[in-house]
């Protein structure tokens, strides 16, 4: 059966990218093979789970084919004080029915991350 391996991101500041998503989700950044292009390997549980390419745009992301990408933390407080602390904007909700409540945080050149947990 299908897993899904990681994300890839494109960004065009790596090292407030790095910030954001290591202040928000813990990851660590870790080898990368010597791809052709730049960019970073950011890990999850000793799996790189999310790719950066660096590159060069002049805008931030529009809003397109990808909306956001979410994370299940189920801790409440751990997911809204790491989502606080990136000094983001954020939006709370929850998946009726579900028990699972959704903060979405809107990130670095239009970059939207939701972190869920159990209510």
């Amino acid at each position: 059966m299908p897993n899904l391996d990681h994300v890839n991101i494109h960004t065009r500041d790596a090292a407030v990218m790095i910030d954001f998503l290591t202040t928000l989700l813990g990851v660590e950044e870790g080898y990368r093979p010597p791809f052709g292009m730049p960019g970073h390997w950011l890990y999850l549980e000793g799996h790189p789970a999310i790719h950066l390419n660096v590159v060069e745009r002049p805008e931030d992301f529009p809003q397109g084919m990808l909306n956001h990408a979410a994370f299940a933390f189920f801790d409440r407080n751990d997911a809204i004080s790491r989502a606080t602390a990136t000094g983001y904007r954020l939006e709370h909700d929850e998946i009726p029915g579900a028990g699972i409540g959704q903060i979405f945080v809107y990130g670095p050149e239009g970059i939207r991350i939701e972190l869920q947990y159990r209510q």
